[in-house]
């Protein structure tokens, strides 16, 4: 189930509407994987598209509502909440990747330069 939902993120052009059977999949998860599924959905969803969050810069699934609103949603928690991933695929705490103080590719590190 996770390679599905992950290969379908990575291979789905970005800002293009899913098709019919992606969107029944999709929403099936929402329904069934998502913590507050009433709230996701809200009162219908028009699409599910591909698109770069604008925070955390990756590629992510996302609600196109019936009211032209859009929401994000990890499948990868939906999934987990489904069927219990391995600890080693679990989402990363997104609170302690954003706080800056753990490592990173950031300058001033000493990459790249031989003494």
């Amino acid at each position: 189930m996770f390679d599905y939902f992950y290969n379908l993120l990575h291979y789905w052009a970005t800002h293009l509407n899913l098709n019919k059977y992606e969107h029944m999949v999709l929403l099936e998860l929402l329904k069934k994987g998502h913590e507050e599924p009433d709230k996701k959905i809200g009162k219908g969803i028009k699409g599910f598209q591909v698109r770069i969050h604008p925070v955390w810069k990756s590629k992510c699934f996302f609600v196109i509502k019936d009211d032209d609103t859009f929401d994000d949603f990890s499948f990868r928690k939906c999934v987990d909440h489904i069927l219990p991933l391995p600890d080693e695929m679990k989402q990363p705490d997104t609170n302690k990747a954003s706080n800056g103080s753990r490592g990173g590719k950031g300058r001033g590190r000493g990459r790249g330069k031989r003494r």
